[in-house]
């Protein structure tokens, strides 16, 4: 029989053995090393996903990583991001994105490249392969085909059709007198209005006033950005017919690029900008004076290079005029 000692020994033997902590995974300190979590990758359409990724690099290391969108198949809804203290030597940055979809089928969220930069070294890895699968929310049995119209319900009639066109006629004359009566007294004193100013011209204005505001000497990058980013958009609008401030960075850049009226240079300053004030605003992304003088700088450019000769924008304002006369 064994000693009840050799039993409370071998049974705190036990306990020690099942107390030892977990050993803590190794991460290269001189290197990219790249995670990533997400809480589902099949979604209905307009369902939000949430992906974390999380970068480990050396502390001299500058990260870089790619824009996550693309139209409908792949829709960044929010984008959040934290440097995470640690005491081994690495910075830890994690990136949290919202994205949803409003496309059916396959969707790859990116196939872009996240880079860390060490002097002349470059590390690179690969976006992580996350493949989105957007299903319908339909049945299975549902159909897709569109249903014949109806054909229109006639009410009952109770006032005699002659009388309602009698009561139209008579009313689209009375209007019609009224108007041709106002018409005549007031047609000495019609003056044509003002022309449009040029998209340039407000553009200037524009950036003349965010100037005075002194964000620059404030630091204030934020507000600095967003007010540059918009006169910017409105110029695209007016002198180009863009719906510049409803669209994406994206959809701007790939209009332009299919315009006769840029170079490569101007192309390269627009999609510049437009990534970088993207960076700022959303991101949350900082960059120091000399960059942001840059950038008002190089629009101011843009507009200078771009904008319309004043003979041919009054002759286009009276082909206008024209055609609506």
């Amino acid at each position: 029989m064994r000693h009840p000692s050799h039993i409370l020994v071998l049974a705190v033997s036990v306990a020690l053995l099942g107390c030892k902590p977990e050993e803590e995974k190794v991460i290269p300190a001189d290197r990219l090393t790249v995670e990533y979590s997400i809480d589902r990758e099949t979604i209905q359409i307009g369902d939000p996903v949430e992906l974390i990724v999380t970068a480990y690099f050396p502390t001299n290391g500058t990260l870089e990583l790619p824009e996550i969108g693309r139209k409908k198949e792949v829709v960044l809804l929010k984008r959040d991001w934290e440097d995470v203290p640690r005491e081994d030597g690495l910075s830890q940055s994690e990136s949290r994105y919202s994205i949803t979809s409003f496309r059916l089928g396959e969707h790859n969220i990116s196939t872009g490249s996240i880079s860390c930069v060490i002097g002349d070294q470059t590390f690179a890895t690969n976006f992580p392969q996350l493949v989105l699968n957007v299903e319908t929310s339909l049945d299975a049995d549902a159909t897709s085909e569109i249903a014949d119209i109806k054909s229109i319900y006639k009410l009952p009639g109770r006032v005699p059709p002659w009388l309602w066109i009698s009561l139209l006629v008579a009313l689209v004359a009375f209007l019609v007198g009224m108007v041709s009566s106002k018409l005549w007294k007031h047609r000495a004193v019609i003056i044509p209005g003002a022309p449009p100013i040029p998209p340039y011209v407000l553009a200037f204005q524009a950036l003349e006033a965010l100037k005075g505001k002194g964000l620059l000497e404030k630091d204030e990058c934020n507000p600095f950005y967003t007010e540059l980013s918009v006169i910017l958009r409105t110029y695209l609008e007016g002198r180009f017919s863009l719906n510049a401030p409803d669209e994406t960075t994206e959809e701007i850049v790939e209009e332009m690029s299919r315009s006769a009226e840029l170079n490569g240079s101007q192309r390269n300053i627009l999609q510049d900008f437009m990534r970088q004030a993207d960076m700022v605003k959303f991101a949350k992304g900082h960059p120091d004076r000399t960059t942001m003088e840059s950038a008002f700088d190089t629009t101011r450019q843009f507009v200078e290079e771009t904008k319309q000769a004043e003979g041919i924008a009054a002759k286009e304002r009276k082909e206008l005029k024209e055609e609506d006369g």
